[in-house]
């Protein structure tokens, strides 16, 4: 029930209650720069522009998550 940018909030909540490290998360995540529909997996790295992400890393004080990230492609 948070915005998406702000949702690091409730991911990192959910992390302390199932004793979840930052490694044991996967986010699944919209990306522009990808065409519809196609995916990509990923271990680490920054939030590439992606606030939803930012948030995550940043309540979570780690980048170690792996992330999918699923094509959106540009309107």
């Amino acid at each position: 029930r948070r915005l998406m940018n702000l949702n690091g909030l409730s991911v990192a909540s959910a992390a302390e209650m199932y004793s979840l490290r930052p490694e044991d998360i996967y986010l699944v995540h919209d990306d522009l720069d990808k065409a519809l529909g196609k995916v990509a997996i990923k271990l680490g790295g920054s939030a590439r522009g992606h606030n939803g992400v930012r948030s995550c890393i940043s309540a979570l004080r780690s980048n170690e998550m792996t992330r999918l990230r699923v094509g959106i492609g540009r309107p």
